[in-house]
């Protein structure tokens, strides 16, 4: 079938002028969105001063993607990506939109930001395994690592000029324009899919109503069991997000409390980080990795385990020593991110993708608030150079392991068709295992 129910053959030179248009579109996008996240951030500080209404905002932006990112995904695995994906922008834009219209009338509450954060976050939970899926499906295999690191150092570019930006904007226009900033961006992420052709994988025929979708998505985690070391690997990304969630959320206490830093001090360590994001992702992008995707990636995640132990061995006078270690560990984060996002997106057959990342971000996006909530009593008790030492040997030793192991190494052996290019690997369908027969 030729139509966009299949996935056609697609020319390895041509794919860039595909994927490229609704790339900087997304791009574009989500620097509005950060210029507009910093306003909002900045108008609760302002307005409250109160550290519990920031972490119930960051709270509540997080619950949809943990509760609902399977049933997500699995609707995903349903329908017309490149339809998802323009609804979920816009109905994110129109959120934005709805939020410049309350700045304007000067009619915002504070249980307003909160739902439009939860309207925002379920617009995301559709349109990440959308966008992970669709390209996917556009970019030939062997591009996949290197599309991946100039996704890792566009979110290390964001993280840095997002910030300046927003200021920036603040100091020329009223919130309700900055928000309209928000709107604008999100229109050019939606103009290039009213015109591209996204290919659709091929779907067996599904059924209708709650009982087709709740199997549909247990099809998706007897997938994840299904394919080898598919689960180990999903596995120690969530422990090592389980584990390295308070290393970031933490890092501002670290500095003030242990080095003794400021404001100017915890902007060094920011900066370094940022630095260290952009340039991984940038070579990552250049150079696509090793052949091998499990040693690229744990390879990676195994130096930026030790770098955290730097971080936590650091004396307590070289604050400087803190913003290296940390621009290390950024660096290698970003190599070892996009390379576990490319892994995923060659062995997962197209027709599931959606399930497998929601499956993956939800697991991920859980991982972190557990991780906080034990690492505080600890903290108290043993200190933060204790957490950061532990976290880091620990990581260290499970990236060791997924380095040797048997199951995840079989990762790199399994590759699907789909990626834009004629492959002759075998493609494990969906609740199919490679090895059967």
């Amino acid at each position: 079938m030729a139509s966009e129910t299949q996935a056609p053959t697609r020319s390895a030179g041509r794919w860039g002028w595909t994927f490229f248009p609704i790339w900087i579109g997304q791009a574009l996008s989500w620097v509005g969105s950060a210029i507009a996240q910093f306003a909002l951030v900045w108008w609760l500080t302002d307005l409250t001063g109160s550290a519990a209404v920031l972490a119930t905002a960051s709270t509540v932006a997080m619950l949809p993607q943990i509760i609902l990112g399977p049933l997500a995904g699995t609707y995903v695995d349903r329908w017309n990506r490149r339809m998802v994906m323009i609804i979920a922008d816009g109905f994110i834009a129109l959120l934005s939109l709805w939020l410049a219209w309350l700045f304007w009338q000067d009619s915002l509450q504070i249980w307003h930001v909160y739902v439009i954060m939860v309207g925002r976050a379920l617009g995301g939970i559709f349109h990440g395994p959308a966008m992970h899926a669709s390209t996917s499906m556009m970019v030939p295999k062997a591009h996949l690592s290197r599309v991946q690191g100039l996704n890792q150092a566009l979110g290390g570019a964001v993280n840095v000029i997002g910030p300046p930006l927003g200021a920036l904007a603040l100091a020329f226009l009223a919130l309700h324009q900055v928000m309209l900033i928000d709107v604008i961006t999100a229109a050019f992420a939606i103009l290039p899919l009213f015109f591209v052709r996204i290919p659709e994988p091929e779907r067996k025929p599904t059924g209708v109503g709650a009982r087709a979708v709740w199997g549909d998505m247990l099809e998706g985690l007897r997938y994840v069991r299904s394919l080898p070391g598919l689960l180990a690997v999903i596995g120690v990304a969530v422990a090592l997000n389980f584990l390295g969630a308070p290393n970031w959320t933490l890092l501002p206490l670290y500095v003030r409390n242990v080095f003794g830093g400021d404001a100017a001090g915890l902007s060094m360590v920011q900066a370094g980080f940022g630095i260290g994001l952009i340039s991984g992702g940038l070579l990552l992008g250049a150079w696509g990795g090793l052949r091998s995707r499990v040693t690229t990636g744990f390879g990676a995640f195994t130096i930026m385990s030790m770098a955290v132990i730097i971080v936590g061995g650091m004396p307590a006078s070289a604050l400087w020593g803190v913003a290296v270690a940390w621009s290390v560990f950024a660096f290698f984060s970003a190599i070892g991110n996009g390379t576990f996002v490319a892994l995923l997106q060659a062995a997962v057959a197209p027709e599931v993708q959606g399930r497998v990342q929601s499956a993956v971000q939800s697991g991920v996006m859980l991982a972190i608030p557990l991780g906080l909530a034990i690492s505080t009593p600890l903290v108290e008790r043993f200190g933060l150079r204790s957490w950061y030492l532990v976290s880091g040997a620990i990581t260290t030793l499970i990236c060791l392991w997924a380095l040797t192991s048997r199951a995840v190494r079989r990762m790199d052996e399994v590759e699907v068709a789909g990626h834009g290019e004629e492959q002759a690997e075998r493609v494990p369908a969906a609740g199919q295992s490679v090895a059967e027969g």
